[in-house]
């Protein structure tokens, strides 16, 4: 199979809120330990996903999807950036680490 293309960061935005209005999202067990450690939670990603910005991009070969980096902030105003994969078969959003 070959490799799609990525999402533009517009793209990439618009399916981040077709998709939070879709229901949960996913997290990682990396992004759940993360969590804990750098104290944020969910309402934390669901705020830096609905109002942050989609930078880069990198293809993960193991899971064959592209992932995004999204920065913002979290509900205290403290700088978060999350690490998504989008996954377009599976119309989920998966949180793979927030920094």
């Amino acid at each position: 199979m070959a490799r799609p293309s990525p999402l533009t960061p517009v793209e990439a935005s618009e399916a981040i809120q077709r998709r939070l209005e879709l229901g949960p999202i996913n997290f990682a067990r990396h992004a759940r330990q993360r969590a804990g450690d750098r104290r944020f939670d969910a309402q934390d990603v669901i705020h830096v996903l609905t109002t942050g910005v989609v930078g880069s991009n990198k293809w993960d070969e193991r899971y064959r999807n592209w992932t995004y980096r999204v920065s913002g902030s979290d509900l205290d105003g403290d700088d978060l950036t999350i690490i998504i994969a989008l996954e377009p078969t599976q119309e989920r959003i998966t949180v793979i680490t927030g920094f």
